[in-house]
């Protein structure tokens, strides 16, 4: 590698599986070392797994990289240093807190729930395929290949049917079978008048998925699904537009991931995060991920959702006293 490397395309390579060992030995060193290449590295390795709908709270581990060979010089891998960054964050805490004492809270606090409404978050609506593409407006379930389908039991469900690039931009990445859909907060902010509030809100997602046997189970052995939620002040049409560059202009973010096996029993996974005051629109989305980094559309047809919830959660902010 030399000077004139474009570290950018690099990075780009390198997220889409195609590096040699050689490159991804020197963009390893880079990110150690060049704190702007780094920064640039953890950008686009978050909207990377955006666009394939990984975990959006980035885990490098998640994207390992390769060794050239064993070298004199100790090298600090690039999926050490958040780790150890957190380590030494909870370290740092923990030394805190033997000095002061315990913090306790002087009361128990009261919480208080409410069921924001999800356009047809059981699915009990119209059978067939859902919108393709990005929502622009509120109240409806759109994104990649999926259909509403009714069991023998005569509950309807979700189904996955293709992963695929939401986007719709030539060779864009095609791993994972995203499904969205836009929650208006304007009339939540104002009944609660959250701007004004001393009270804590958190935003709380919840699904329920399902996986049966499917014909090609043994070619997407890592399928996981996801329920994620991001708040945004912005206008509904925009987020569309800027995705996934838009993930960085997040206000606040959570997500939940779970691997089930054909046959397993159902599972509901929950994804929370706090309620900025300054949120005007939830993005919620379940999906089912291949992790499998690619630009053709993989089949799915086993993975299904149910039960998606919205719920606020409304906690009162505690005093707070040192105990020795």
């Amino acid at each position: 590698m030399t000077d004139e490397t474009d570290w950018q395309a690099l990075i780009q390579k390198h997220l889409d599986g195609q590096t040699t060992e050689e490159e991804a030995a020197a963009l390893s060193d880079q990110i150690v070392n060049d704190d702007a290449v780094r920064s640039d590295y953890l950008k686009a390795a978050r909207i990377h797994g955006a666009l394939g709908d990984e975990t959006l709270g980035l885990d490098l581990e998640t994207v390992p990289f390769p060794q050239s060979g064993p070298r004199k010089d100790r090298r600090i891998q690039p999926i050490a240093w958040p780790r150890h960054l957190a380590a030494s964050l909870v370290a740092g805490v923990f030394v805190g807190l033997v000095g002061l004492g315990v913090v306790r809270a002087v009361s128990t606090p009261q919480l208080e729930a409410i069921y924001l409404p999800i356009a047809n978050g059981d699915f009990e609506g119209p059978l067939g395929q859902t919108e393709i593409g990005f929502p622009a407006t509120f109240g409806h379930w759109s994104g990649d290949p999926a259909e509403v389908v009714e069991g023998a039991n005569g509950n309807r469900r979700l189904r996955f049917l293709e992963t695929a690039n939401v986007t719709g931009k030539p060779n864009g990445g095609a791993s994972a079978c995203n499904v969205f859909q836009l929650i208006d907060l304007s009339a939540l902010r104002q009944q609660w008048d959250i701007e004004n509030s001393d009270a804590q809100f958190t935003l709380e997602l919840s699904a329920r998925f399902h996986r049966e046997a499917a014909s090609n189970d043994a070619e997407i052995p890592r399928l996981k699904a996801t329920c994620t939620i991001h708040l945004y002040q912005a206008e509904p049409e925009s987020i569309g537009k800027g995705w996934p560059m838009v993930i960085n202009e997040a206000l606040s973010t959570g997500n939940k991931v779970i691997r089930l096996e054909p046959g397993d029993e159902p599972a509901a996974i929950s994804a929370s995060c706090l309620l900025d005051p300054e949120a005007t629109i939830a993005l919620i989305s379940v999906n089912t991920n291949a992790r499998t980094p690619t630009t053709t559309p993989i089949p799915l047809g086993g993975y299904f959702v149910d039960d998606v919830q919205l719920t606020l959660i409304k906690q009162p902010k505690l005093p707070m006293r040192f105990v020795k």
